[in-house]
């Protein structure tokens, strides 16, 4: 047994039935037409569907172990900059807080700094694009 996989299978299992009673009690849709926790719903149902194919991998691996310091340490280092990203909601715009998180993120794991600021601004536009002028939902 994969003890990581497991464990991040059952993190990820927990938070998608989570989500999934979060959409369910939001109220229904009017008609045919679909509701608020329509997409909620789906999401939380695709991640419980990868977390089950991931317990199940991980259940079958037998050359699995623990996790190694320096992976502990990386999901450490991952977990706080996300913290402070959320701690940080609401303050400034949505679309710059997002492409700095990103971009630090990607530095983080590796990435150099023209593509992480390639991509940490093409994926904070494209959010802010879709959320705002799409969807009309504010980010702010």
């Amino acid at each position: 047994m994969n003890v990581r996989d497991a464990i991040l299978g059952g993190l990820f299992l927990a938070a998608g039935a989570a989500l999934s009673l979060g959409a369910a009690a939001l109220p229904p849709g009017a008609g045919e037409l679909p509701g608020p926790g329509f997409f909620p719903g789906t999401i939380a149902g695709i991640i419980v569907l990868l977390a089950c194919a991931q317990l199940y991998s991980a259940f079958r691996d037998r050359a699995g172990a623990g996790p190694a310091i320096g992976d502990i340490r990386g999901v450490g280092a991952a977990a706080g900059l996300l913290f402070v990203y959320l701690l940080l909601w609401g303050t400034g715009w949505f679309a710059l807080r997002t492409a700095v998180y990103l971009l630090l993120l990607l530095r983080f794991f590796g990435q150099g700094w023209k593509p992480a600021a390639a991509v940490s601004i093409t994926i904070a536009a494209a959010v802010t694009l879709a959320f705002q002028y799409g969807l009309r939902v504010s980010l702010e």
